[in-house]
């Protein structure tokens, strides 16, 4: 192994590192992603609840459980996605 190689490898090694700035802009996409995931779910099933309760008249007990079951699917989403942020 000569000088060259050892440059071409100490050049690559630190080329692929990111700053400091990239990692926090990438942390901070990700508590991005995983926060409009868990207010979307609860959003579309509160949504839902909403309609069916109008629609049934059984005005508000419908809305209350579609929205605990949309926290519960939040909450599983999140967690989904944050097993595969990590596996990467």
């Amino acid at each position: 192994m000569n000088i060259e190689d050892l440059k071409k490898k100490i050049k690559k090694a630190t080329s692929n590192k990111k700053t400091d700035f990239q990692n926090r802009g990438n942390a901070f996409g990700i508590a991005m992603r995983l926060g409009t995931e868990f207010v979307a779910a609860v959003f579309v099933a509160s949504f839902i609840g909403f309609y069916l309760d109008k629609w049934l008249e059984t005005t508000p007990f419908l809305m209350i459980i579609f929205f605990f079951i949309g926290a519960g699917t939040g909450i599983l989403n999140v967690v989904r996605s944050s097993k595969m942020i990590n596996k990467d």
